[in-house]
């Protein structure tokens, strides 16, 4: 049964009304409520929500939006900073466990965490063992409530020097050793470390849950845009449909096949055109390519 393709509220940030996360060169036309529905009707078959956008909103009045929408809430994303030092830890982790009981809550059942930000005075080695020790203590509580604890390999930049390349998350999944923390794999991310995604994928594969389909191009030297992310050694991409960026989604969809993936595969945008008309044609891309 080919695995159930989401899509996430950030899609659609470039053309938000209002709470939009990421500044833009022009005004937005949608209201997040449009967005669940919208969603609904291009045909997704689950629902990936970000805490900033809904913070103000109670997990009961989440879930049933989405139920009238006809989605499932799958993942309750959110930003809580681990990489602290013992003095602290307390705090941060009663924070994040708040947030995965929201989670549970609304009935998701995948919390993904942005799970700090890098202290540049602070040795990086040091910063890991923080950034485990938080993990540890959130995938303990994830798994009295029932559900998973996921982070993914990940492009954004005060995050990427510790969870930014696919043997890092694999490494950091290992020391902590729990079955309610889990990674997801972020097609695109490894162009930002200059990494093979396919070698992402074989390092991240035995702590597999969830997948986000995404796609990027590097712009050309004074290309004008104004949603774009440098890499490391300063390429600038942006943003695209599945099918347009420089990331081959066939054999990465062809290896999670092989390795007998069943969790979901969701759809990430991070462009400029219209995402309703992106979503619509990338959402009947991949199932094209599952046949």
């Amino acid at each position: 049964m080919p695995s159930p393709i989401l899509l996430i509220d950030y899609n659609f940030d470039w053309v938000l009304r209002d709470r939009y996360l990421n500044p833009r060169t022009r005004a937005g036309f949608l209201t997040l409520e449009e967005v669940v529905s919208i969603c609904g009707d291009l045909g997704a078959e689950g629902l990936e929500l970000m805490h900033p956008y809904w913070e103000d909103c109670t997990a009961l009045q989440l879930k049933r939006m989405a139920a009238e929408a006809g989605l499932p809430l799958v993942c309750y994303i959110f930003h809580s900073d681990l990489i602290v030092p013992s003095d602290s830890r307390r705090e941060a982790a009663e924070r994040t466990f708040r947030l995965l009981d929201r989670t549970a809550e609304m009935g998701a059942r995948l919390a993904m965490i942005v799970p700090g930000t890098v202290k540049p005075e602070v040795p990086l080695a040091e910063q890991r063992s923080w950034l485990e020790e938080g993990l540890a203590a959130c995938a303990a509580h994830a798994q009295s409530i029932g559900i998973t604890l996921v982070a993914e390999n990940i492009d954004y930049p005060p995050v990427q020097p510790l969870m930014g390349r696919g043997s890092d998350c694999a490494d950091i999944a290992r020391r902590i050793g729990s079955p309610a923390f889990r990674l997801i794999f972020d097609t695109a991310a490894p162009l930002f470390v200059h990494e093979s995604p396919l070698a992402a994928l074989s390092e991240m594969a035995p702590y597999l849950a969830h997948v986000h389909l995404k796609n990027a191009r590097p712009l050309e030297r004074g290309e004008p845009a104004g949603r774009f992310l440098d890499s490391t050694r300063g390429c600038r991409f942006q943003g695209t449909s599945l099918r347009d960026g420089v990331v081959d989604l066939e054999p990465l969809l062809a290896e999670l096949q092989r390795l007998d993936y069943d969790g979901c595969l969701s759809i990430e945008y991070q462009g400029e055109a219209d995402p309703r008309e992106v979503l619509r044609r990338d959402i009947a891309y991949v199932q094209r390519l599952l046949g």
